[in-house]
């Protein structure tokens, strides 16, 4: 046995591949990851073409065209969430593969990533 410990390896993570903080910083990215498949989700459900009554309002006479402009924007920015939460979980795991928050340029990179993303955000 080594001094790295019964349970990691020599990089500091466990078998089962969480970090010695017990999965903190892997979980960061998955967390990202969920709630981005969320946004995709939503933005895939406010497509127009997914909402049937507003076919059936068409129908009847009343006009749709608001309720779909107000979907396709609501549509576009749950997309734009779900590609800024896709990119940061990337920029993130990048971090972590290139030495981690404690080493200065790869925590600079991710720094930089992270303040491109939010500068897309409205």
């Amino acid at each position: 046995m080594d001094e790295v410990g019964e349970h990691e390896d020599r990089d500091g993570s466990a078998p089962d591949g969480r970090g010695t903080d017990g999965g903190r910083e892997p979980g960061f990215a998955e967390t990202l990851r969920s709630q981005s498949a969320g946004w995709l989700l939503l933005a895939e459900r406010m497509h127009p073409r997914q909402q049937p009554a507003l076919d059936e309002l068409d129908e009847l006479g009343t006009g749709s065209e608001t309720l779909r402009a107000t979907l396709d924007e609501f549509r576009q920015q749950a997309l734009l969430l779900h590609n800024a939460m896709s990119a940061q979980a990337r920029a993130y795991e990048e971090m972590l593969e290139s030495g981690g928050p404690d080493d200065p340029e790869a925590y600079e990179n991710y720094r930089q990533a992270t303040q491109f993303i939010n500068e897309l955000l409205p």
